[in-house]
């Protein structure tokens, strides 16, 4: 179900490509291109019910070591990000 009022403002709410970011046992975890109802007016984001269904399990699958997150991705851009001066 889409959100048409954002619950947090009254804002109108737009379906847009998003990232969900998460910690766990200091592991930083970051799922991107998903779906989410985000509030034109304050940027608050909201998961429809099946995209958070579809993170949870992925964080539970890393959790229990069903799945290992591709570390070289985030490894390629802290190199890109130091050579350009930024960290």
């Amino acid at each position: 179900m889409r959100l048409k009022t954002c619950p947090e403002c009254g804002g109108k709410m737009e379906r847009r490509k998003t990232k969900f970011v998460t910690e766990v046992n200091g592991t930083l975890i970051v799922i991107e291109n998903i779906s989410a109802d985000v509030c034109m007016e304050c940027g608050a984001e909201y998961l429809p019910s099946e995209v958070d269904k579809y993170v949870e399990g992925v964080v539970e699958d890393i959790i229990a070591n069903k799945v290992k997150p591709r570390m070289e991705e985030v490894y390629r851009i802290a190199v890109r990000m130091r050579e350009k001066g930024v960290v």
